[in-house]
């Protein structure tokens, strides 16, 4: 069993990659609950317990991290495991996907298997990928490369924001209003949050396709959840694993 990892800003999220090349997700942590190393083993440790796997299952661990402060805990766990580690902009080839950006060094570990994911998904297509996470990052790939990159506030860390900046106004769980103008506060907040990502997303999007003939549009994140029902583009969350897998496939890993 391959444990696949995805450190995020907000969120670090595990699967298991099954014999079969089957992808199951099981464990999602808030990044600001990884605090000491004893509690971030646990967490694994009773998360593949309810889906009957124990530590001992794992021969690979693969990586994909924006936040280099806490890669040294997965290191440390494929060590202690006696398991290889690899990661993504670390000891992985990734010569497949074709970055026309000047510094591609400086490009993130989810941009580029998020990007890497579209290769066999969509082989040979134009693509827009959005990826709605603590950032909302629009890029566009033609045919196997990838173009740039549009990068904007995500939408909870908008409305955080919003809240931590005005001391009157009260957290809520945030949805679509079907409505241009809000008649309380909360509507008008959603109004301005939801229904104003989703215009900004869908406008994008609809730039972008001046730049490449009939792409296809993926989305993908956390934050996709609130706009997912309202575009027809095609929702993948999972996509980010599927680009961990492709990369280690590339390799010749599994």
């Amino acid at each position: 069993m391959k444990l696949l990892v995805d450190i995020g800003n907000t969120a670090i999220k595990f699967a298991i990659l099954n014999p079969s090349q089957e992808i199951t997700p099981f464990l999602t942590i808030a990044s600001r609950e990884l605090i000491a190393e004893k509690n971030f083993r646990q967490k694994i440790i009773i998360a593949l317990n309810k889906i009957n796997l124990t530590l001992s299952n794992l021969t690979l661990l693969c990586l994909s991290s924006v936040r280099p402060m806490w890669d040294d805990l997965f290191y440390q766990l494929a060590s202690d495991l006696k398991i290889p580690f690899y990661q993504v902009k670390k000891n992985l080839i990734i010569d497949r996907l074709i970055i026309d950006i000047p510094n591609p060094r400086n490009l993130g570990a989810d941009l580029i298997v998020g990007s890497y994911a579209t290769l066999d998904l969509c082989p040979g297509q134009n693509v827009i990928l959005v990826n709605m996470g603590t950032a909302t990052t629009i890029s566009l790939l033609k045919q196997g490369t990838l173009l740039g990159t549009i990068i904007m506030p995500g939408l909870e860390a908008a409305g955080e924001a919003l809240f931590n900046r005005a001391q009157l106004l009260q957290t809520f769980d945030y949805s679509y209003e079907n409505a241009i103008l809000g008649k309380n506060t909360k509507q008008a907040i959603n109004i301005g949050l939801v229904n104003g990502h989703l215009l900004t997303v869908t406008a994008f999007v609809k730039q972008l396709t001046t730049l490449a003939i009939s792409p296809q549009v993926i989305l993908t994140g956390g934050n996709a959840t609130y706009i997912k029902a309202l575009v027809s583009y095609q929702y993948d969350k999972n996509l980010l694993f599927k680009g961990l897998v492709a990369i280690l496939q590339d390799n010749k890993l599994i």
